[in-house]
């Protein structure tokens, strides 16, 4: 009997806040209070912003067993269950007529969550290890030790003839980053949908790694140079910092040094020197140009954060699709060439870059699963 009641209660809510059916003189007056509290864009604003911000592991260890003994009556449940909904995927659309204008107030919040600390480690002689944040793991290989905690995946090895011909690769998933420190101390920041091959141990001529995808390298100094291999030419360094976008079918290469000195040596044997604050492209006819530029457009990724200016909007769903793990859709190809500028957290509900687009733009997108479909209005 509880159930029906809470049943029709949660049904007469539901219909209330979509305008559907209006409270009654009789209505019962917390009913009537969460129907107002629901129906109001920056209430509902607020608590998802909240949302966003919740950590619900550490809530869940602080309240879990003092929430078991609470008795929580019929109306606030109604309500949990309605935000839970929200904070769920429910895309809640409502359209009200006022003096002959339109009002549209969209609620948006869908099972799309950006990307994560999680990786796929493949071992030279075929071990495959799943990585994330809680991974803690320690291996030990022909003289080499691999060790796997928060700070990443960091290689350690105390016999300097160890092998180097032993190669290992890491890859990072769409919707994943990953940190790794190879056995000579650089450090390696890797972007969702990228795969590192490298060597265990480095004791040769030359420290050689190949990427595919986007990586920032933080390069330990030595004498022996640090080559990092791609499909349209090799960097050569010594010791720097430096920034390497290298997705397979992407318009162009673009490598961004942030400090110290890099060699880039493409394809058709032309040598480029870069210095700080130069960015050196190379399309897919093997065009290349070199420019000043803020490398912090290109870096940003690695502190959390997205930054664009002036950029087109394929090239903008393109970082979106590998981090969120969506896939991008068309209806009208004029939309890609449009530009935008803007800087927001990596970690933002997917719905805040969709607000951003469309209340700045003509741009209409509608999401659909795990597709957004991107038109113009």
């Amino acid at each position: 009997m509880k159930w029906n009641t809470f049943s029709d209660k949660s049904e007469r809510l539901f219909r209330q806040i979509l305008g559907k059916e209006r409270g009654s003189s009789h209505e019962d007056a917390r009913l009537e209070y969460l129907v107002r509290k629901l129906s109001d864009k920056r209430y509902l604003r607020k608590k998802i912003e909240a949302q966003e911000r919740f950590d619900y592991l550490k809530a869940y260890h602080k309240n879990i067993a003092p929430a078991k003994a609470m008795r929580r009556g019929p109306y606030l449940k109604i309500a949990a269950a309605i935000l839970l909904l929200i904070g769920s995927g429910i895309f809640l659309y409502t359209r009200q007529q006022d003096n002959n204008e339109e009002y549209y107030n969209e609620i948006f919040l869908s099972n799309i969550h950006p990307g994560k600390q999680q990786a796929l480690l493949i071992t030279h002689d075929g071990q495959r290890i799943e990585l994330n944040r809680n991974t803690r793991q320690t291996i030990k290989q022909n003289g080499t030790r691999m060790q796997i905690d928060t700070a990443g995946l960091q290689y350690h090895t105390n016999d300097t003839t160890a092998p180097s011909s032993f190669r290992d690769t890491l890859v990072i998933p769409r919707g994943g980053e990953f940190t790794l420190t190879l056995q000579d101390g650089t450090k390696v920041w890797l972007n969702s949908d990228s795969r590192l091959t490298y060597p265990t141990n480095f004791n040769g001529t030359t420290r050689e790694v190949s990427i595919s995808g986007e990586a920032y390298f933080s390069v330990a100094r030595s004498d022996i140079p640090f080559i990092v291999k791609t499909d349209k030419g090799d960097i050569t360094v010594l010791g720097t910092e430096f920034n390497v976008n290298n997705y397979p079918g992407n318009r162009e290469t673009v490598t961004t040094l942030v400090n110290g000195k890099i060699a880039y040596l493409s394809p058709d044997g032309e040598k480029f020197v870069l210095t700080p604050n130069q960015q050196i492209t190379i399309n897919q006819d093997g065009q290349k140009e070199i420019k000043n530029v803020d490398t912090r457009y290109a870096t940003s990724w690695k502190n959390g954060m997205f930054l664009f200016q002036e950029m087109r909007l394929e090239d903008i769903m393109n970082q979106l699709e590998r981090w969120y793990d969506v896939q991008v859709c068309y209806t009208e190809e004029k939309a890609k060439d449009l530009h935008f500028s803007g800087d927001l957290s990596r970690f933002k509900n997917i719905g805040t870059f969709i607000e951003m687009f469309e209340k700045s733009s003509d741009i209409k997108i509608e999401i659909q699963g795990r597709k957004l479909i991107v038109g113009i209005q």
